[in-house]
């Protein structure tokens, strides 16, 4: 009996089947802690993330999930401290899952792997250390391509295999310099991609707010259809009322003055209330939009975007979208009051840090007309 016990134990401990992808307590445990992730509340998350632990204690998705509160309680800026501490824990995640499964070819090891190169791969392109980030992505498109089987099977990889389906084709359609450098990878659907994605938003439960956060990035940036993304981060706004992410891009798909006519004034004035200057430099920047195109105060207006924008000279490298179209508001109003050289500046400014081609016509088309 004894033996039997220590096997039974064993087994539980070290089986490579599915604990997480299946649906019971140990999957409702995490359902909360991530609910709870992607609402900033760590010690919430950290609750449920121990519960788990005690049932799936080797389980590469404890150290994730760690890893995941550390990014979402700190989005977008992460420091190099910061990232130490996620290093360790996508580290450890990455050798679980290959001690239950050297091969790495079980479902569950494969997305856990997949996820913590894909983080790695991430940071480390950020920060402009190429050669890692090349070696993590590499590591991570390789068992990306397992998923690709599977993903009918197991709804946790229609992101990933979405995201590849619409950024192979579309990527080298807007940067066709990159075209001849991906003729070795598998061809992609950008149609398909778009329906996994929306599918990821409903039938996944790890990576369903990922899957909103880059499907409205596609539609605002890529697919130019601002009002499909309000939806999905609309949606994150409600379910999260913490993410202050969310909000950010919210406003940013409210960006016309169509659109602004009926913004949720207190979001605004929730970033411009957090600590972190990258939402500081988004909240004075909205708050300067809203002045300008809403209440048409000029002179409030321009407080508010050069406070915004000052938030965002301590921050070089990140919000590059809020810092151009605050330049590009700042000297709209630089216009209308004929400060035309200042102005010149500032939308020259608004070019060097346009993500879109929104900000990027009109700022051109403003200096023609100086």
């Amino acid at each position: 009996m004894k033996k039997i016990l220590t096997l039974f134990f064993f087994f539980s401990i070290f089986s490579v089947t599915a604990q997480v992808f299946e649906r019971g307590y140990v999957q409702n445990l995490v359902k909360k802690g991530t609910d709870h992730i992607y609402n900033a509340a760590s010690d919430s998350a950290e609750f449920y993330i121990s519960k788990a632990e005690k049932h799936i204690p080797n389980h590469p998705v404890i150290p994730l999930m760690r890893a995941m509160t550390i990014l979402w309680s700190n989005i977008p800026l992460i420091s190099e401290e910061l990232f130490k501490e996620m290093e360790v824990q996508l580290d450890s995640a990455i050798a679980l899952a290959k001690a239950k499964d050297p091969n790495l070819e079980e479902p569950e090891m494969i997305f856990f792997a997949m996820a913590s190169y894909g983080l790695l791969a991430e940071y480390y392109a950020d920060q402009g250390a190429t050669m890692k980030a090349v070696g993590e992505a590499n590591r991570a498109y390789g068992l990306m391509k397992k998923g690709f089987d599977i993903v009918d099977e197991h709804p946790e990889f229609l992101l990933t295999t979405g995201l590849y389906n619409y950024f192979r084709e579309k990527y080298p359609e807007k940067h066709p310099m990159y075209k001849p450098l991906l003729w070795f990878f598998r061809s992609g659907n950008m149609e398909l991609g778009l329906n996994q994605l929306e599918k990821a938003c409903t039938e996944s439960f790890l990576t369903r707010v990922e899957a909103h956060v880059y499907l409205s990035y596609i539609y605002l940036r890529y697919e130019m259809e601002p009002r499909l993304a309000q939806e999905y981060l609309s949606e994150l706004c409600s379910l999260y009322p913490n993410n202050y992410y969310a909000k950010a891009k919210y406003l940013e798909s409210l960006a016309n003055p169509e659109d602004f006519q009926d913004v949720p004034i207190n979001v605004i004035y929730d970033l411009i209330h957090h600590n972190s200057p990258y939402y500081k430099l988004a909240g004075y920047v909205f708050l300067g939009y809203f002045e300008e195109k809403v209440v048409k105060n000029q002179k409030k207006a321009e407080y508010a975007y050069r406070l915004g924008l000052k938030y965002g000279d301590t921050i070089p490298n990140h919000g590059e979208f809020f810092k151009s179209f605050g330049y590009l508001g700042l000297g709209r109003v630089l216009v209308g009051k004929q400060e035309n050289e200042e102005a010149r500046e500032l939308l020259d400014l608004a070019l060097t840090y346009a993500e879109t081609e929104q900000v990027e016509s009109e700022a051109k088309k403003l200096l023609s007309e100086l």
